[in-house]
């Protein structure tokens, strides 16, 4: 217990050192940190003096962990070592459910469906909040653990309990894990018009987006439930697109990194003076990063609602006594911490995003005519 309380107290430590607003003085941020770590004190003991109930002491204290490292950022796990042990095996598992969550409002929210997947089939959609996982709250689960949850063998049994926004009410169905095959990019028809929409970053993003870019038009890029982590083949697709040279920066701890790619002489040039830019508030790491390097540039409108405003990496750390904590240690840029507003805005669902683009282009069409009429 010493120990763990010990590791608290880095931890709140650093939370209040991070979080300190208008601090200059260098004296000042460690009293703060002492003061908070006071706070925390007090409200332990007064819990555990006027508490109904005893308190179980291991919980309060594995609840103070998980509480300093998944405020410092949302998308951050606290893994206790007895879970990490019973979920480390679920992650080579290849068996799944076909959807993938972020953690919002303290729920699992889903942000992609694979096309196909008995999902899909279950109308689950981007948006679905995910309230159980084979009984257990996502509420009391990190992200880590609920990752790894929608893993398992194939053909074993998984209970979902969500709230199913076509039906309006609380659903809970059994799915089977399955083997399903990752989809990085796909055109699909929204509402008549033709759209590029990118799961991830794959080598080969380029070409693919080449060969659709030269049999459609209007050209359209979605980027609404993009979450891809490969910044680097991102930023491919960036310089093909605007023909020049990009760059992006990766901030870690005391350090910055600059990434950079140039467009290559043998991909065709994008030869589009129209692009539309879908996004959402999904939009998320080198998704979010590529709307940032296109947004303002000549022809580009981005459509949707505001960027999630987060692009980083994480990693896993153990601690002395065997828990894990997943954490963010590293942020990209460019990127707009309260979410990159859009050109146009629209909500998510494809009927709005294609009425709104619809419509664009019936205004620039009437005004190229009055133009040419005027001439």
């Amino acid at each position: 217990m010493l120990k763990r309380l010990v590791q608290l107290t880095v931890i709140l430590t650093v939370v209040a050192i991070a979080t300190a607003v208008g601090i200059s003085n260098h004296e000042k941020k460690h009293a703060d940190a002492y003061d908070a770590f006071g706070v925390f004190a007090r409200v332990y003991n007064i819990v555990k003096a006027r508490y109904v109930e005893p308190v179980d002491e291991a919980k309060a204290m594995e609840g103070a962990y998980r509480g300093a490292v998944e405020s410092v950022f949302d998308q951050n796990s606290y893994i206790p070592a007895n879970i990490m042990e019973k979920i480390r095996p679920r992650l080579k598992e290849k068996g799944q459910v076909g959807i993938r969550v972020i953690k919002r409002g303290g729920y699992a929210q889903v942000v992609h469906v694979i096309p196909g997947s008995e999902a899909e089939k279950a109308g689950i959609v981007a948006g679905t909040v995910i309230q159980k996982i084979n009984g257990k709250y996502t509420w009391d689960l990190s992200l880590f653990s609920i990752k790894a949850m929608l893993k398992g063998p194939v053909g074993k049994p998984i209970n979902l309990t969500y709230y199913s926004m076509d039906k309006g009410k609380d659903e809970d169905h059994t799915f089977q894990y399955k083997e399903l095959d990752p989809i990085p990019v796909s055109v699909y028809s929204m509402e008549k018009l033709s759209t590029f929409r990118i799961e991830s970053f794959s080598d080969e993003i380029v070409g693919r987006f080449s060969e659709y870019a030269a049999k459609e038009k209007p050209v359209i890029l979605d980027l609404r439930y993009t979450q891809d982590s490969h910044y680097l083949n991102m930023l491919k697709i960036a310089a093909f697109i605007l023909g020049e040279k990009v760059t992006a920066t990766a901030r870690l701890k005391g350090a910055v990194k600059t990434l950079t790619a140039r467009t290559s002489e043998k991909t065709p040039s994008f030869a589009h003076s129209r692009l539309f830019v879908l996004t959402s508030g999904f939009t998320m790491n080198a998704g979010a990063v590529l709307a940032n390097l296109l947004k303002g540039k000549p022809g580009i409108t981005l459509v949707g609602t505001r960027t999630s405003g987060k692009a980083f990496g994480t990693e896993i750390l153990q601690l002395d006594d065997g828990a894990y904590a997943e954490l963010a240690t590293v942020f990209y840029s460019p990127i707009t911490k309260e979410g990159l507003k859009p050109d146009v805005r629209s909500y998510i669902d494809d009927s709005e995003v294609a009425d709104k683009i619809n419509n664009l282009l019936k205004k620039e069409a009437t005004k190229t005519n009055g133009n040419k009429t005027a001439a």
